[in-house]
Order: C-alpha cells, then sequence, then structure tokens
C-alpha cells in the first residue's frame, strides 16, 4: 500500500472511495450539494463523531465518506488521525482499492498537519496483527452505512490513499506515511511470540534494517560480552536456554553532525526470572522488547527522513528465565561501568541490562542518551493507559519531548528525581540494589533513579512506556495489541533537537 499527493480539488481522480472531513456548520459546498441531489441533508451536518457514506454513482467516486469533526473551534490534529482510521476502516470493508481524502484548503488548522495526521491514522489502522491465524473469519460485509467494528473481517484490498488538495502538502503526506509505518514496523515486530523473536531474532532484524538503510551493525555474542564485561546482561540471561546478545547500530556514524544515543530495553520473554511472575498476563510478557523494536522504528525513520543527526542505537536482547543456573535473589553482579548491582529482585531486570546498554553508550560520549523501555507496572498506576513516564537530567531536553508527545498525541508526564530517591536504591553490600521497594513506592522513579546511575554524568531522559506499549482496547486507528507508540513523538524529538543544535 502506498500514499501519494495529487495537487487537485475534489473531483481530481478516479477512485473507490473518497473521504471528506467536516467542520461542523461548515460542511464543503461539494458535500452539501451532494446531500442535496441525494436528498440526505438533513442527514449530515458535520457533528462530531457523525459520518455517512453516499453511493455517488454519477461521479468519479463510487462512494464518498462524510466524516463529522465536530465544531471547527474544537477540533485537534488528532480527529484527523481519527478520521484516517476511519476511513481505512471504511475503505477495506467497501473494497476500495483506490481511497482517496479531499482536504479542505479553507481549514483553520494547519493543513500540512492535518494532512500528515490523516495518513498516519490511516495506515496505522491498515496494519494486520492476526499474523499467525491460518484461516481468516468468513463474515457477511456489514452495509456500508454501518460503523465498521474491530471484528470486521476486513478485505484489506486497500493499495493506496490519494490525498488531494490545492495546496502542496506533499511533503507533510510523505512524512506521514514513513512515520507510520515506521511504527508499524515496530509493532509488527512486537507481535512476533517469544519463541519465534529470540534474542538472536532480535540481532538479526537489526542487522537486515541496518543492511537495507546503509547503517553500520555489530553483534556482541556471549563470549564478547564476557570481554566487555556486561556482567548485568549475561546475569539476566544466565537461566534461559537462550544466549544473551548486545546489539550496536549507527546511523550517519563519523559525520560531523550531533550525536545522540538511543538505549532500549530487549527483553524478549519475561516470566521473572527466580522470583516467577504470577501466570495471569504472563502471557504479556512477550512484549518486554517494546522498547528495543521502537528505536528501531525510529532509526529507520530518521533514515528515510534523512535527518542530519548521528544516531547509535544500543540494546541488549535476552530472555529472562528460571532455572538451575539463573541468577537468585542476593546475587552481586558487576555492570559495565564497573558499578556493583545487588540483585534484589530477579523480575526488576531490565534496569539490570539498561545499566550495562547506558553506560556503554555513556562511554562513547554522545551529546544526550535516551533510554525506551516497558520498566515498570507502576508506571500504569501513576498514569493509567494515557501517556508514559518521562525523567532525566536534561530539563531542556525533556521540555521539548513533551511539546512533541502533544504533537503526536503520544502523550507523556515528567517525574521527579529528588536524591531522596537514591537513598531507596542504596545497597548495604553493592553499590546500587535493584529495586527501591518491596512496597511499590515510587517504584517508576526508584527505576529511573537506578539507571540514572550508569549515565556517568551524560546528559539523559528516560521514557518509561509501560503503560502505552499495548493496546487493550481497540481506537480509531489502533488495533488491540503492540502499538509501537512513541516512534513518531521521538523521531519528531530528534529532528526537532538538530534544529536547536543548528541555531546554537
Amino acid at each position: 500500500m502506498k500514499a501519494t499527493f495529487e495537487k487537485k480539488g475534489f473531483g481530481g481522480v478516479e477512485a473507490g472511495l473518497l473521504a471528506i472531513p467536516c467542520m461542523r456548520g461548515r460542511v464543503p459546498e461539494k458535500a452539501v450539494s451532494l446531500l442535496k441531489e441525494l436528498g440526505a441533508e438533513k442527514d449530515f451536518d458535520g457533528s462530531r463523531g457523525k459520518s455517512l457514506i453516499l453511493h455517488t454513482p454519477r461521479e468519479k467516486y463510487a462512494r464518498v465518506l462524510l466524516i463529522g469533526m465536530g465544531r471547527e473551534k474544537n477540533v485537534k490534529i488528532e480527529d484527523f488521525r481519527a478520521a484516517g482510521g476511519k476511513t481505512y476502516s471504511n475503505a477495506s470493508l467497501l473494497s476500495a482499492e483506490r481511497c482517496a481524502v479531499w482536504m479542505d484548503e479553507k481549514t483553520e488548522i494547519a493543513l500540512g498537519d492535518a494532512a500528515q495526521a490523516f495518513v498516519e491514522g490511516f495506515f496505522l489502522k491498515s496494519l494486520r496483527l492476526d499474523i499467525y491465524r491460518s484461516k481468516k473469519k468468513d463474515e457477511e460485509k456489514k452495509e456500508a452505512s454501518e460503523e465498521p467494528s474491530e471484528d470486521d473481517d476486513e478485505d484489506a484490498q486497500v493499495k493506496e490513499l490519494i490525498v488531494l488538495c490545492e495546496e502542496d502538502l506533499s511533503r507533510n503526506v510523505k512524512e506521514g506515511y514513513i512515520l507510520a509505518e515506521a511504527q508499524n514496523y515496530a509493532r509488527l515486530l512486537d507481535q512476533e511470540p517469544a519463541n519465534i523473536m529470540t534474542p538472536q531474532r532480535m540481532a538479526d532484524e537489526a542487522l537486515m534494517l541496518a543492511k537495507k538503510y546503509g547503517m553500520d551493525c555489530r553483534v556482541y555474542t556471549s563470549g564478547e560480552l564476557e570481554k566487555e564485561g556486561m556482567w548485568g546482561l549475561l546475569a539476566v540471561g544466565r537461566g534461559s536456554a537462550q544466549s544473551p546478545v548486545f546489539v550496536r547500530m549507527g546511523y550517519n556514524e563519523g559525520k560531523g553532525f550531533p550525536q545522540i544515543a538511543l538505549v532500549g530495553k530487549a527483553v524478549t520473554f519475561d516470566s521473572g526470572g527466580v522470583c516467577i511472575k504470577p501466570s495471569k498476563g504472563m502471557v504479556a510478557m512477550k512484549y518486554d522488547k517494546s522498547g528495543a523494536l521502537v528505536l528501531m522504528g525510529v532509526m529507520r525513520a530518521l533514515a528515510e527522513l534523512k535527518v542530519p543527526v548521528c544516531a547509535n542505537l544500543y540494546f541488549g536482547a535476552v530472555e529472562n528465565m528460571p532455572d538451575g543456573n539463573a541468577t537468585k535473589p542476593g546475587d552481586v553482579v558487576k555492570a559495565f561501568n564497573g558499578k556493583t548491582i545487588e540483585i534484589v529482585d530477579t523480575d526488576a531486570e531490565g534496569r539490570v541490562c539498561l545499566a550495562d546498554a547506558v553506560s556503554y553508550a555513556a562511554s562513547k560520549k554522545p551529546e544526550l542518551i535516551i533510554d525506551v523501555a516497558t520498566l515498570t507496572g507502576a508506571v500504569s498506576i501513576i498514569l493509567g493507559r494515557y501517556g508514559a513516564g518521562v525523567m532525566g537530567t536534561d530539563e531542556k531536553a525533556i521540555e521539548l519531548m513533551l511539546k512533541c508527545g502533544e504533537h503526536t498525541h503520544e502523550r507523556l508526564w515528567p517525574l521527579p528525581l529528588w536524591d531522596e530517591y537514591f537513598d531507596m536504591i542504596k545497597s548495604e553490600i553493592a553499590d546500587v540494589k535493584n529495586l527501591g521497594s518491596d512496597r511499590g513506592e515510587a517504584g517508576t522513579i526508584t527505576a529511573a533513579m537506578f539507571i540514572k546511575e550508569f549515565t556517568d554524568g551524560v546528559p539523559w531522559m528516560h521514557l518509561d512506556i509501560a503503560s502505552v506499549d499495548h493496546i487493550e482496547s481497540p481506537t480509531a486507528y489502533f488495533r488491540r495489541g503492540p502499538s509501537g507508540k512513541h516512534v513518531r513523538s521521538l523521531t519528531e524529538f530528534v529532528r526537532a533537537w538538530v534544529q536547536e543544535k543548528a541555531k546554537k
């Protein structure tokens, strides 16, 4: 499937379905004419959440989908993503191979932003995640006037989205497509089960991504991890039959661009180790690799957008399992930077892996380190499923990240790293311990405070995405399953961060 732009008006191209986002009280004249012609002028006024499909045999479009956006003063960019998702669902149900959307140039919202958001929603909705279903459900299609359901058996025959406008929106359409497909790339890999997406498969995927986009990539095996002194990663993987690996991927290496390090958590399955998790919900622990996959999506987007930045991605891929060799509560291990860690809870394994990866990244002296991880269940207690937590030592970077999250609707909320929280991770026998409180107090913050100990003074920002990595209830442009959230916001952040650097 592809996205194209045509600098044309309402009747510019032929398509099986034409979508028109409509503001309440200001429905475009072309749409009003169609409503009158079909005697349906009282059936649609642009009210928010309302949509109507018109059958138009005399037009270039077999059907026209009118999408109510509500009063213009209340319309947000996010509403256009929802409109894009709704359009894809209808186009698929109607077997429209070519789908068009007409963007009314009179809108008060920045038209480029609206078009990009629509494209993002359209393509994010298009991703099917039932990748191992041998036979699709054979259900009759619903009437075109009915609202598509998440459980509908969509034909998925849509091959092209054409954006129509008399203003040039080609750049916005291209960027929306690139960002959505980068996010879908992360989502599709995240859906893979642990018996398929092993640590070695994670490394193989990184190698393939690097080869496709001309990036450098190096994979370190267990023996090399011992030589490098990455005992935290080795400790987490000790109980598994799958050997851990460490991956370093570089984009624009050696060029004189601003240097940023991206560090992801890549636990391909987290049983909890010796401190084994309850069986309820453990099936979702295949998603504990989301952080690294989100950053692989970011690396793909940066390459396709040709962002002038030197970005290095680091992650240790590992499986956390219990056996006779597994790390035990009370064990002490040494991280890459020489600091010692008392393992209080083997289910707090992600931060132990990040200790090695973050300190390795810090040794390369980047201008900023960003780590992304499904790190704590506590962040869901704080924010629910509506946002991720952000912490760090670079206040300007955090402020910029919050703005990018608002723009992409991948929202974040800052949490403090007061000195008192460090007291909660002090160990009596080692430099730090990997769990702050057995009562769960400030769990998200103490986990971040632990990672901070391995940044070695390099400016750093941490995103805890455990609250948003998985969609439990489908939305207008997301199906159930991995979300890939923060591919778009982090890509936008890196672009904005580079621009800020260029001003200095």
